[in-house]
């Protein structure tokens, strides 16, 4: 059972589930999620932890009442407590005037964190696998990332003191979750607007990557394994910024004063993270690059970073304070 081998080296090898966590399971009712939910119940029997279930209705489709009652069975015949959650997902994106697709997303997270507290669970895990984060790589590459976007989707995030994300099935490709699926009979959900160009993501899985499977059928293993480099690398780079930073840099609400001098010492990719880190605003690295060759510019003593703040120099600091209107 090879899925169940991967996912299971994956928890212990990154420690994402140890005995004793509660767990937090975000099943929606495609295969990924019914997939993990299926793993998770075999992981029972190895590790002593305690599921729950959370399935939501973001009362955009007319399919999701029947998706909610599959989803409740399958997790009923596992013996695993199930939460029927239900969102006003349009509602919430005309009060917060962003799109349904953010503002799905931004209700899921929000309510996967009040339901993780509700029941005391430490760890919330979601159904993201290698082909998510694939997609995610490449639209972070149309945004303009830097290094830190082609990391794609992490393996755990702490989120609070008490509670962590984890995405266990991010070693694992769709192909191999949608197969085990069929294999065990696991009947599972598909959402007819993941096959609608709508969205940049939807773009990317129907057309982009298809075609770099032509070219090259392991193209979403090598980007997980780049991913993963990455990864590291950020987290040798992040220790560095933070030791620059606790000592070089001044953050308050409304100034952030940087010592200049200190700052041009260092090397390029340095600076560079530096200000990823501490810009309070327009972090995309098409700006962050703009203001690396506004600092070698020595007439120009201002830059309006944005609406909301702007940067000022002299010989000894650099400073971001926000415009007072």
């Amino acid at each position: 059972m090879l899925i169940w081998e991967k996912f299971r080296k994956n928890i212990f090898d990154n420690k994402l589930v140890v005995s004793g966590d509660k767990v937090l399971l975000a099943v929606s009712g495609g295969a990924d999620s019914m997939v993990m939910a299926s793993l998770f119940s075999l992981l029972t029997k190895v590790l002593n932890i305690d599921l729950v279930v959370v399935n939501f209705n973001h009362n955009l489709r007319k399919e999701s009442v029947r998706e909610a009652k599959i989803v409740k069975n399958f997790i009923k015949s596992l013996n695993i407590e199930c939460v029927l959650k239900n969102l006003d997902t349009k509602r919430y994106a005309k009060q917060q005037d962003i799109s349904i697709e953010t503002a799905g997303r931004r209700l899921r997270y929000l309510e996967l964190e009040n339901i993780a507290k509700q029941y005391k669970c430490n760890k919330i895990a979601t159904a993201h696998n290698m082909n998510d984060n694939a997609e995610t790589v490449f639209m972070w590459l149309l945004r303009g990332t830097g290094t830190d976007g082609l990391a794609g989707i992490p393996m755990c995030r702490k989120i609070s003191k008490n509670l962590s994300i984890i995405r266990p099935l991010l070693p694992i490709s769709r192909d191999l979750i949608e197969d085990y699926a069929k294999k065990q009979q696991i009947k599972f959900c598909t959402d007819k607007t993941n096959f609608k160009c709508d969205y940049t993501r939807n773009k990317i899985r129907l057309n982009i990557i298809p075609q770099l499977k032509q070219i090259n059928p392991s193209i979403i293993n090598h980007i997980y394994n780049l991913s993963m480099m990455i990864k590291d690398e950020t987290a040798y780079f992040k220790n560095k910024i933070n030791y620059f930073i606790s000592k070089h840099v001044k953050i308050s609400s409304s100034k952030i004063v940087v010592n200049l001098k200190k700052f041009n010492i260092q090397e390029k990719i340095i600076q560079y993270k530096i200000l990823k880190e501490i810009l309070p605003d327009k972090k995309r690295a098409i700006q962050i690059n703009n203001i690396t060759l506004w600092l070698k510019d020595k007439k120009s003593k201002i830059y309006y970073l944005s609406k909301n703040w702007i940067a000022k120099k002299n010989n000894k600091q650099l400073s971001f304070v926000a415009i007072k209107f």
